[in-house]
């Protein structure tokens, strides 16, 4: 088994990247897989030597190199030069190897200024915080981004995260107000998009569009009036509904073959994706096959952020079952709100081992205070 640990930038430029790897070694972590393209985030930073918080919209941790067309990652603006080159060659003089955690559609800088590419919901509102997979100019955008980083020639592999149909109400707005009971289904049918493209391509499959698109349409304002439970399950409805299965499996199709695209520009370069959004087993919800895209990715990375073995093992399992022999990683939280000591956190590897999990990464470097560190140092003895 495999130690990795997720990382952002900024918290191993304020440490010093050789005192980061020196540590990371401590704790029998042999890479780091770090933010290079990510969303608007507040970071609270326990162990940082200069800040206990950073904030940065959607932002970008290195100088494109690719012509993007109309969408490109936007640098952050804090950042002279290129942290990722830097911290790359910094890291070479270690031990410590590179991958790359890459965040695609879930974007809210370039939804904001290209709303026509964004999710489009079944009433006509722009989910900005989420850029729409079916466009044409989001494909080209995230198969430059994936090309652009493998060719730098520096990670030993890339992970894809939310390079998909971006759920629901996303992970949220600063200051969102939701007083409605949406449930998993509201927020779902919220969130399925019906954009030029998105409406083409179901047409194009010989689906009723406009018929869906009434039908998500009147369901969601039927579970916030109460006539639809907001407690009944996604799947359960969508078996009632075939007109908008059929609809649903063309974003399938369409996903699978973008990801053909993200894998051709990869090259050499091994391409992960992150899986169990919204939750272990429904990625069907985001457009996503697991069948279809191991075709085209070399494993798949699950967050398992659970408080027992029992819990992680089951998440595991579940994801397993629905792939095709694709190796399946699991990501742990050692820490809040998550795990609590470090016994736990050790039988939860040791779990793991036993049906040979290949890689465990931990989440996050700059996230978690010293004492988690402690307890990955010895769980993965």
């Amino acid at each position: 088994m495999q130690f990795t640990m997720w990382a952002y930038p900024w918290d191993l430029r304020d440490e010093g990247v050789d005192s980061a790897a020196a540590r990371l070694q401590q704790c029998g972590v042999d890479e780091i897989t770090l933010a290079t393209n990510y969303h608007t985030v507040q970071a609270f930073t326990p162990r940082n030597p200069k800040r206990r918080t950073f904030f940065a919209r959607s932002s970008a941790y290195f100088q494109p190199e690719e012509d993007y067309g109309l969408l490109e990652p936007v640098p952050y603006e804090g950042m002279a030069g290129d942290w990722l080159a830097e911290i790359a060659v910094e890291l070479a003089e270690t031990d410590i190897s590179l991958s790359s955690w890459t965040i695609g559609c879930h974007n809210s800088r370039l939804g904001m200024k290209n709303p026509e590419v964004t999710l489009e919901t079944a009433h006509g509102d722009d989910l900005v915080f989420g850029l729409c997979p079916s466009q044409p100019a989001v494909q080209e955008y995230l198969c430059m981004l994936v090309h652009d980083l493998a060719t730098r020639g520096i990670f030993e592999r890339i992970e894809l995260e939310t390079f998909d149909y971006f759920y629901g109400t996303g992970f949220g707005w600063h200051h969102q107000k939701i007083h409605a009971e949406l449930g998993t289904l509201g927020e779902f049918l919220f969130g399925v998009c019906f954009c030029e493209h998105c409406r083409a391509n179901a047409a194009d499959a010989g689906v009723p569009v406009k018929s869906v698109r009434e039908t998500v349409a009147t369901t969601v304002d039927e579970i916030i009036t109460g006539d639809v439970p907001s407690t009944l399950s996604p799947e359960r409805w969508v078996r009632a509904h075939p007109a908008v299965a059929d609809y649903l499996a063309v974003r399938e199709r369409t996903l699978e073959s973008l990801y053909a695209d993200l894998a051709s520009a990869a090259g050499d370069t091994p391409i992960g994706s992150y899986v169990g959004m919204p939750e272990p087993g429904n990625e069907w919800l985001c457009g996503v096959d697991l069948k279809r895209l191991g075709t085209h990715v070399d494993y798949y990375c699950l967050p398992a952020y659970e408080s027992s073995p029992d819990a992680v093992l089951e998440a595991y399992h579940t994801v397993e079952a629905l792939t095709s022999d694709v190796p399946v990683h699991v990501g742990l939280l050692p820490g809040q709100p998550a795990v609590h000591d470090g016994e736990t956190l050790e039988t939860m590897v040791v779990a793991l081992r036993s049906v040979d999990v290949p890689r465990v990464s931990f989440y996050n470097y700059g996230l978690l205070p010293e004492q988690s560190l402690d307890w990955i140092e010895n769980a993965s003895e």
